[in-house]
């Protein structure tokens, strides 16, 4: 029964999944040309495979394993919130008519693991194409043995498909939390979940991430020069820890962050800013959900960019381990990697986030306002929430690469590549108001009359 309810809001909301599909597409991809590397390199001679430079295959696909399942689980945490907003008050309605907790966490798990189904064959092919390509690419650089050979393709993608599984069934137990939480009555009195400050739960766990991104920022910057690769990966780590943290009290920290920015707008721009602002301010959960991708998106490839142009700038002589040029582009690799998955977290969480104010915009048309007067102040909320994920993101960059900046060179200041960077803002610009723009668009199509009932 619970299996014909999952498919049955599969079908009736689509489009609450469709971010939810691509990560898992992305993830199983990724997993199933990872799970191919590792044994590639099966019966190849070892005189051969001492030829190759760098980590080898079962390193490289180790580490781009391991980041991959993180941020997956990161992702697919928050599209599955979405989807569950979309059917809110469904699942509080089966609570009202005696469903349990337990039957609600998996109709959802249920979901999720239908919506893998749907992608996992279309996310092996593409993950077996990736594999080949990734593999040329490596032999193409030495760092691969010119005689390997993907194999064992097929169990590659069954074993991606169950680790995708388990991050997703996990995403999706916590997401359960939003409906099955409340009393069923308080939660069907709110059709897309309650706007409330963080839980107790909710506030120790980002407490712990960001007392465990500190650890891990700290250890990073006590390295030796020697271990440079350690403090390298320590800085990652603790980057996604603290954007963890930074996500779990978004809540928080957005409305304050957003009061100097809304300010700005109100001054500039009084006669569609204090709309803008009061929106930004107004639902403190609505705008940390549509900070917090952006963040990610930028403070991982800030990060990157960065931790690469710190070490390459602290060279001296030949370059070894992450200043060598192996390692720089295994580290372009992974940042094309993350800046795949932040961008999909980013474009489903604004549109989906847009097309929840359908209402909204058509009261707003019923009481005087133009489409052109609602998407111009959209386009002022997109800006700040945009500025707002560079400066969250930011933060956190400044804060790991500092600590790796110590580890490599000495100094506190790590080497920023400016032009970088700057492209990094620029496409989450771009992503973010164009998203806006083209979702509330698309929310607006119908009369405001008809929407305003909805």
């Amino acid at each position: 029964m619970t299996t014909v309810l999952a498919w049955s809001q599969l079908r009736r909301r689509p489009a609450g999944f469709a971010g939810l599909a691509a990560a898992l597409l992305l993830a199983v991809a990724t997993l199933t040309a990872l799970g191919a590397l590792l044994f590639a390199e099966h019966g190849v001679p070892a005189a051969d495979r001492r030829e190759v430079r760098g980590p080898g295959l079962g390193l490289i696909a180790g580490a781009f394993g391991e980041i991959t399942v993180l941020v997956a689980f990161f992702v697919a945490l928050n599209t599955l919130g979405f989807a569950l907003r979309h059917q809110y008050r469904d699942l509080a309605l089966l609570r009202t008519v005696a469903a349990t907790p337990r039957q609600i966490r998996q109709l959802l798990c249920r979901q999720a693991a239908l919506t893998l189904v749907l992608t996992a064959a279309p996310g092996a092919l593409l993950g077996t194409a990736a594999a080949r390509a990734f593999l040329a690419a490596l032999q193409h650089r030495m760092m691969a043995a010119p005689h390997a050979r993907l194999g064992a393709v097929l169990p590659a993608a069954a074993a991606a498909t169950v680790l995708t599984l388990l991050v997703v069934t996990l995403a999706a137990t916590l997401t359960a939390r939003q409906v099955t939480a409340p009393a069923p009555a308080a939660a069907l009195a709110d059709s897309s979940g309650p706007d409330r400050r963080p839980g107790p739960v909710r506030l120790l766990a980002a407490a712990a991430a960001l007392t465990g991104g500190a650890l891990l920022v700290r250890l990073a910057a006590t390295r030796p020069p020697a271990d440079v690769d350690k403090a390298a990966q320590a800085t990652l780590l603790a980057t996604l820890v603290l954007l963890a943290g930074v996500a779990l009290a978004g809540p928080l920290l957005a409305p304050l962050a957003t009061a100097p920015l809304g300010l700005a707008l109100r001054t500039l721009l009084p006669a569609t800013g204090w709309q803008a602002d009061a929106n930004l301010r107004g639902y403190a959960r609505r705008l940390a959900s549509a900070v917090v991708p952006i963040a990610l998106l930028t403070g991982l490839s800030a990060t990157m960019a960065t931790m690469t142009a710190t070490a390459l700038h602290a060279a001296a002589g030949p370059p070894t381990g992450a200043t060598s040029a192996t390692d720089t582009w295994l580290r372009q690799a992974e940042l094309g990697l993350l800046s795949s998955f932040g961008a999909i977290a980013t474009v489903t969480t604004l549109a989906a986030l847009t097309g929840e104010r359908r209402r909204e915009f058509a009261l707003l048309r019923l009481l005087g306002a133009t489409r052109a007067d609602v998407l111009r102040v959209l386009t002022l909320e997109a800006a700040v929430t945009a500025a707002l994920g560079l400066l969250l993101g930011g933060a956190v960059t400044a804060t790991t690469t500092a600590a790796f900046s110590i580890a490599a060179t000495g100094h506190v200041v790590p080497t920023v590549p400016v032009t970088t960077c700057a492209w990094i803002a620029a496409a989450a610009a771009l992503l973010t108001v164009p998203t806006v723009l083209a979702a509330a668009v698309a929310a607006m199509r119908r009369a405001p009359a008809g929407s305003a009932h909805e």
